[in-house]
């Protein structure tokens, strides 16, 4: 079945991806997930219409099979590999990156939905709110509660910006 909101899906791709990296951690899981979604939201027979009714039901089909990977992982009790990196070799914004990266993995994954949705996705509180099936104000204490477990995280992280010998 074609259908014109499935126009937006191209350009919803690297948020969704995005998306599920934060939930579940792994870059190439996470471009996997969202082509399994992409596919299962073409093959759907029912697809909504209007363009934000469309962006929220594909992030909830991503949102779902990214849960459903967690439960996996921890059934099998496997923990993605933190990647590797040579730290000496890149600037500031490169370390804020993975310093948030790593904040991000130390928080629960409900914590990282959540921020994903909002603060990586764009979604409003009320969306959100929707797309999960708690009211407004739940919401708010829960981005409230997740960017403060965030911030922690990366406060206590080891990952910490080098001094240049430019004096920067």
């Amino acid at each position: 079945m074609s259908c014109k909101s499935h126009a937006d899906l191209p350009s919803l791709l690297p948020r969704l991806v995005a998306f599920a990296r934060t939930i579940i951690g792994d870059a190439d899981s996470a471009r996997d997930l969202v082509q399994a979604a992409a596919a299962r939201a073409l093959a759907a027979r029912q697809v909504p219409d209007a363009p934000r009714a469309y962006r929220a039901w594909v992030f909830k089909i991503v949102r779902n099979a990214a849960f459903d990977e967690l439960r996996a992982r921890a059934q099998r009790r496997q923990q993605p590999p933190a990647p590797a990196v040579d730290l000496w070799r890149y600037d500031d914004a490169y370390i804020a990156k993975i310093t948030v990266e790593q904040g991000l993995a130390a928080i629960a994954p409900a914590h990282r939905e959540i921020i994903a949705l909002i603060d990586i996705g764009g979604f409003s509180y009320a969306e959100t709110a929707d797309m999960i099936g708690v009211p407004i104000g739940t919401i708010m204490s829960r981005i409230a509660r997740a960017r403060a477990a965030l911030l922690q995280a990366i406060e206590e992280s080891s990952v910490r910006p080098l001094k240049s010998s430019h004096g920067h």
